[in-house]
């Protein structure tokens, strides 16, 4: 059995809903139709109670009737002896006596309200004023109301239904759209389309909208990414695999021994970078899946002048004076990938940095979280490269380019996510650029 659409089951619910209360407030009409008649009735026969009895006297050892004893509109007056025998009037309705008390009863073909009064006289025996009203015409006021309400039932049953329907469609018109959207880029091959619910109001489907843009936003940008990326890599691997082919005819052909010699050396070293380009790639794809341990207590500074101290030899061929000011910092981590991030942005600073200049590792502690600048005095980065400087195999212009893979910021970026924390980069205004790590660590 096909199951029933979210917009039908809503309309249904809301018709059933109005129907229900459509229905109880008949209910409460007829209800309190039936108390107001039983109200007005029970006051009409007390009242006219009164007035017959002020009508009704007894003299000369008779009982007198006066004349205008029915002159009560739409009420008639009987009156009995204790035992029942008729004294005036007609008998209605043959019921006991009860003195004080409305009651409806079936009688001569309609249905009457009865009140009962005892009149006592000293001289002889009581005398029972009952009075009749007729129950059916004292609802005739009531019931056409109530006949018409039952008319309108039906009425506000369809209008329930039709009101529902128009609502709930219209209100899931942006599912139906988001729906459709997400259909219609099933297969990828379009995220640049959006929903745009940009002149909806601010209701939950709008936000609703606004953050499946946002996704597809983001998704494209990934898209995007992946496919320049997957580019990237088939281009990084064909120069080195190109350069091996070559290498290995040349090899074969040649009868040269040391020429042969030369050119098994040139494809063990491109088949070394195309590994160490593989190895890369497998850290940051392990990075991405969140597949590193991340259990080490990491000692900051201790790292930092290890670092440091590793890279004096290469700072001094390029003529490049290293400084620092360390501070105590530690986090629990990857002591291995925070090195290689570390060593990643030292290694681009000097590389970038000019020779004979200076290169800097600040730390400074803002709260709860660490900076750590790595400060070179180069040519900086033009400022239409630097939102890119973190993609992968992203290269700067000629002024910050050199031999490499072009993943080695990226990775840095990757580790210090991975530790909940960021790199940003700039330029000094002084000249140069500035590379800042933040990251969380423990309370002093």
């Amino acid at each position: 059995m096909r199951r029933l659409s979210i917009k039908t089951r809503v309309t249904l619910w809301y018709a059933l809903l109005l129907i229900l209360i459509c229905a109880l407030i008949l209910g409460l009409m007829v209800a309190s139709a039936e108390r107001t008649a039983w109200d007005y009735c029970l006051e009409t026969l007390k009242s006219a109670s009164a007035i017959v009895m002020d009508e009704t006297e007894y003299e000369h050892g008779q009982l007198e009737i006066d004349a205008d004893i029915d002159d009560v509109p739409n009420v008639y007056a009987s009156l009995f002896e204790a035992d029942g025998r008729l004294i005036y009037g007609r008998v209605w309705v043959d019921a006991p006596f009860e003195a004080g008390v409305m009651r409806r009863i079936d009688g001569a073909g309609s249905s009457w309200y009865i009140y009962d009064t005892l009149l006592t006289y000293s001289w002889r025996d009581d005398v029972y004023l009952r009075l009749h009203m007729n129950a059916d015409m004292s609802l005739n006021a009531y019931t056409s109301m109530i006949r018409r309400g039952f008319w309108l039932f039906p009425l506000t049953a369809a209008l329930a239904l039709l009101g529902g329907y128009l609502i709930t469609r219209r209100a899931f018109y942006p599912v139906r759209r988001m729906a459709a959207l997400a259909a219609s880029i099933a297969d990828g091959s379009d995220l640049s389309r959006r929903i745009g619910f940009s002149g909806r109001g601010g209701d939950e489907l709008y936000h609703l909208g606004m953050t499946l843009d946002g996704m597809l936003a983001r998704l494209e940008t990934s898209f995007n990414r992946e496919k320049r990326f997957t580019s990237d890599v088939a281009h990084e691997l064909r120069t080195p695999m190109n350069a091996i082919q070559v290498q290995a005819e040349y090899a074969l052909s040649t009868r040269d021994e040391a020429e042969r010699e030369e050119a098994l050396l040139r494809i063990l070293s491109k088949n070394r970078e195309m590994g160490a380009l593989v190895d890369k790639l497998l850290l940051l794809s392990r990075m991405d899946a969140g597949q590193m341990p991340m259990a080490d207590e990491c000692d900051l500074k201790a790292m930092l002048s290890d670092i440091l101290q590793d890279f004096e030899p290469v700072a001094e061929d390029r003529g490049i004076t290293l400084r620092s000011s360390l501070l105590p910092g530690k986090l629990m981590g990857n002591r291995d990938l925070l090195a290689r991030a570390f060593v990643n942005l030292l290694d681009n600073a000097i590389r970038y940095g000019k020779p004979g200049g200076r290169v800097e590792i600040a730390m400074e502690r803002q709260g709860d979280r660490m900076l750590i600048s790595f400060l070179d005095d180069g040519n900086g980065i033009a400022g239409d490269q630097l939102p890119h400087i973190f993609e992968r195999f992203y290269r700067a212009d000629s002024s910050r380019s050199t031999q490499g893979f072009g993943i080695g910021l990226s990775i840095a970026q990757s580790v210090a996510a991975l530790h909940r924390g960021r790199i940003t980069a700039r330029n000094r205004p002084e000249g140069g650029a500035a590379f800042v790590v933040e990251l969380p660590v423990e309370k002093e």
